[in-house]
């Protein structure tokens, strides 16, 4: 049976797209059919962890890293990625200071009730990060009545080297007359 010659002009080869060595198609049945970008970056998003976030997209980290290079757009979603993570964390680390955490207690073996425990420390870390201009560890050092501290090179050097031996000008020690 001969093939009409309307369906021989559309019955054309669909192109083949050459896709580099180690990279993922955008679209993969691993990943119920999404875009495996969307997917890292969804987990990213939630954990701030590349390895994790490649693995659940079935992606070769390697290739991710690669990918951020070669596309601007997917390297700025995997920046904002990183801070919606990071903004998870400040979030927790909130809530864990001002709100604690609920922690059990136990006599005997036995549960007898509960406390609340709150984090001191989160929350020093919070007011240096949001207030650093008041709460940022300061060490000044200062010479008499709040001023610069007068440093004289001869006394550093006799301190360094002591009155018996000083360095000439070949910077080589010799003993002081």
């Amino acid at each position: 049976m001969a093939i009409p010659a309307t369906t021989k002009a559309t019955a054309k080869k669909a192109p083949t797209r050459k896709i580099p060595p180690g990279a993922a198609p955008k679209l993969t049945a691993r990943n119920g059919g999404r875009d495996w970008r969307e997917v890292f970056l969804e987990t990213l998003a939630k954990t701030g962890n590349i390895t994790l976030s490649a693995k659940k997209a079935k992606v070769d980290r390697a290739n991710a890293y690669r990918i951020r290079g070669e596309e601007k757009e997917f390297a700025e979603a995997w920046d904002n990625a990183l801070a919606d993570s990071g903004d998870l964390l400040e979030q927790e680390a909130r809530r864990r200071a001002a709100k604690g955490v609920r922690k059990p207690v136990y006599q005997g073996g036995k549960l007898v009730g509960y406390v609340q425990e709150y984090s001191d420390t989160l929350l020093i870390f919070l007011l240096k990060g949001a207030k650093p201009e008041k709460y940022r560890e300061r060490f000044e050092h200062s010479g008499p009545k709040g001023g610069a501290i007068p440093v004289s090179l001869d006394e550093l050097i006799d301190k360094s080297y002591g009155d018996n031996d000083q360095p000439d000008d070949n910077g080589e020690t010799t003993a002081a007359s």
